[in-house]
């Protein structure tokens, strides 16, 4: 497969690592100053795009993807507010994009299981829950991507429904069924989340660590693996069983 991808940050730099890795070839980048032509000649040359650019280039992108009718995965945060545009574009074109706030294979799976557990435990008395993420000191948007998806999710399984409050009130206690969401930026730390739940006789705290970016990569490339020959705007949680049952080709 060719790839164009959309940024040269460290995590492209990492989707070229793990696609070279895996037999496909990156035919090019494109970046901001890139120009119109040149974008449009990387793009058809594609089989498919990957950004990891910037929340403000996403739209650009999108739109890219669509007039040149080539698959795009999105890895770039922080554009929340227009995704529900973005999706019902991609859909009535025709268009074929995936998006994850995290696309580490093992923070999916964390994300279910971590949610399903909470979701039991609180229904009990006496039970709390807070979320924590820690990444470095230069990502853009918090709470992260990854902590969001987190405390959604969670807001959705937990009845009565509990509310994420970011950041936490300085001027009166938390309701009790608000619950909060905890950020910290330091140093070069890849990304940790915690789910920590508080019960009247047990403490639980559910952690990912990311060892490097390469796991993020991975995922990422192993959407674009799937996207192809797709229509239609998705999400990294709707493909990952698939993903998961998937034999690796010796």
């Amino acid at each position: 497969m060719r790839i164009a991808l959309i940024g040269y940050g460290r995590m492209g730099q990492a989707v070229e690592r793990v696609a070279t890795a895996r037999g496909h070839t990156v035919i090019g980048v494109i970046r901001r100053a890139t120009p119109p032509s040149e974008r449009e000649s990387l793009a058809h040359a594609a089989d498919a795009l990957i950004d990891f650019s910037h929340a403000s280039a996403v739209a650009e992108s999108v739109d890219l993807a669509l007039r040149t009718l080539r698959p795009l995965v999105i890895g770039t945060t922080g554009w929340d507010s227009q995704r529900e545009a973005i999706a019902q574009r991609v859909r009535e074109t025709g268009g074929s994009v995936l998006y994850a706030p995290n696309f580490s294979v093992a923070v999916q799976v964390y994300l279910h299981h971590a949610v399903t557990l909470a979701a039991q435990l609180l229904r009990l008395e006496g039970w709390d829950v807070a979320i924590e993420e820690v990444h470095h000191r230069g990502k853009a948007d918090a709470p992260s991507g990854t902590a969001r998806a987190l405390a959604e999710r969670l807001q959705h399984a937990t009845q009565p429904p509990r509310e994420a409050v970011y950041p936490a009130p300085t001027e009166h206690r938390l309701t009790e069924n608000q619950f909060t969401v905890g950020v910290l930026r330091l140093g070069s730390e890849f990304g940790t989340h915690r789910l920590l739940l508080d019960g009247p006789y047990d403490w639980i705290e559910i952690t990912h660590r990311a060892k490097s970016r390469d796991g993020f990569a991975y995922g990422a490339v192993r959407a674009a693996e799937w996207l192809r020959g797709r229509k239609g705007f998705y999400q990294f949680q709707e493909v990952l069983n698939e993903i998961l049952s998937y034999l690796e080709e010796q």
